[in-house]
């Protein structure tokens, strides 16, 4: 009976919805604690460590009580907010080589959720300033040394969105209302010095400063676009007049918005013609996972040197989305050891009290990442013929290890499994025993293949990746390679 072989790249990511057989075989059906690699491939994600400023060391968690509710860095200096230890006040940490330290600053009220920018109003050097707001108390100015906070004449004076447009400060308050400071001065909020207010009616989501002289303004039901350069030539327009965006799930990546509608992750895209925008949906093949967690977003960051774009929920999973040149290379998913509270570009502030760095280590802090890499029922362009399997070997490019576990699946499932969920993988690098699967054999090419032995019948196979590890560097799945022999039509 003669063998016969075919081989395909591992790319595309998630496809939660087409039907089984339409499925194309280098995309995944579970990806958990991957990433969509730039070039193609899976990449097991890095790991994360706790933060507090020390470069040796302990590292502690923000004293205090409750979530963190804000991360952000100025100068680079780290700094968080937290409640205090009897909940009734917020209090700002910074970051030192001592770990947490606290900030003075007038009396903050405890709770909200903070928003930043870093903006220099002034033109100097040293007037670079940290802009924040958190929808509880007063939007605030910090210099590196003292915290000012902004009075902008609202009866509650307590925005709960922030960004910096066209060189004025703009703030959201409830009920739909956007002002924004004079011209160069952010403590300046009175109509004579060029201030001013702009409704929206919807309550406001987000502000994301975009190009063209534009403002992307969010709301619960709706996204506008604010054109012009100051008070006197605003121009405001719809473009999207019944779809709105979810609070801190913004994220800006080269030229493009990238929002979470309460249905669907968005694009606001900028079109050829100068200004214009069009807005479009991305994340059709991965909307099982999002229908079930659309309530519990946390927020949104962006990684710039992996092109990808990471949605934060409270159950500890990220949708992550590696998108190059306004393409869509796939989605993945992770599923964190701690609970996200806050994210920014480079950080996790989380429910216990904790920042973690993100990209960094091979672990979450200090816990094994667990990755699993289900790929498609395959049937190699014969769906019914009855296949004999022989061989499967994976192409991957790896660090100095990484230790893996394979199991098949035939038929849907219902053709048996070649392995069963207990068998345990030993070694690291050279060489793996996988039960029943004879030997692996780890090459220390470039990119390294493993070949595993099969013995299983069926019209399609299903590969099950798994790899458990808190030492193993990151590794790239690139490809993979099935040996089989066809029996005859499935009858």
């Amino acid at each position: 009976m003669a063998v016969q072989s075919q081989a395909w790249p591992l790319v595309g990511g998630l496809d939660l919805v087409s039907p089984a057989i339409q499925i194309a075989a280098g995309r995944a059906i579970l990806a958990q604690n991957y990433e969509c690699s730039l070039n193609g491939g899976y990449r097991r994600v890095d790991g994360y460590k706790i933060f507090d400023g020390r470069t040796a060391g302990t590292s502690l968690i923000v004293p205090g009580s409750g979530p963190i509710r804000g991360v952000w860095e100025y100068n680079g200096v780290v700094y968080a907010f937290r409640n205090n230890a009897a909940g009734s006040a917020g209090v700002m940490h910074k970051s030192t080589t001592s770990g947490w330290a606290v900030v003075s600053t007038p009396a903050l009220a405890a709770g909200g959720h903070y928003e930043f920018v870093n903006h220099n109003f002034g033109g100097h050097s040293s007037t670079l300033n940290m802009y924040g707001c958190n929808g509880v108390n007063k939007a605030f100015q910090f210099n590196g040394t003292t915290l000012t906070l902004l009075t902008t004449g609202m009866t509650t004076d307590t925005p709960s969105h922030i960004n910096v447009h066209k060189n004025h400060l703009f703030l959201s308050f409830s009920g739909g209302s956007v002002q924004h400071s004079a011209t160069g001065n952010p403590t300046s909020w009175t109509l004579v010095t060029g201030a001013g207010e702009i409704g929206i009616g919807s309550e406001v989501t987000g502000l994301n400063s975009m190009q063209g002289n534009s403002l992307a303004i969010t709301g619960v039901s709706q996204v506008s676009v604010l054109y012009g350069t100051a008070a006197a030539n605003w121009d405001l327009k719809s473009y999207s007049p019944a779809i709105g965006a979810v609070s801190y799930t913004h994220a800006q990546m080269d030229s493009d918005l990238y929002y979470f509608n309460g249905d669907d992750l968005s694009s606001l895209t900028a079109t050829q013609a100068f200004g214009d925008f069009e807005s479009a949906s991305v994340s059709s093949l991965v909307k099982p996972f999002l229908d079930a967690r659309k309530n519990n977003t946390v927020g949104a960051t962006v990684n710039k040197d992996k092109n990808q774009y990471r949605l934060f929920f409270d159950d500890k999973t990220v949708l992550v989305g590696t998108i190059v040149n306004r393409q869509l290379v796939g989605f993945s998913t992770w599923l964190l050891e701690h609970a996200p509270s806050f994210v920014t570009e480079n950080y996790i502030g989380c429910t216990d009290g904790s920042v973690m760095l993100m990209d960094s280590g091979t672990s979450f802090n200090g816990t094994a990442i667990q990755s699993f890499l289900r790929l498609p029922f395959t049937n190699l362009n014969s769906p019914h013929k009855k296949k004999r399997y022989r061989k499967a070997t994976l192409e991957l490019a790896a660090g100095s290890q990484a230790t893996l576990n394979y199991l098949a699946d035939y038929d849907y499932g219902a053709g048996g499994s070649s392995v069963s969920s207990s068998t345990t993988v030993y070694g690291g690098g050279s060489f793996w025993d996988v039960g029943s699967w004879n030997n692996f054999v780890w090459s220390s090419a470039a990119v390294a293949s493993a070949e595993a032995y099969l013995n299983g019948s069926g019209r399609n196979i299903s590969l099950l990746i798994v790899h458990t590890s808190a030492t193993d560097p990151s590794f790239t799945l690139q490809g993979v390679q099935l040996n089989y022999s066809l029996r005859g039509l499935n009858r």
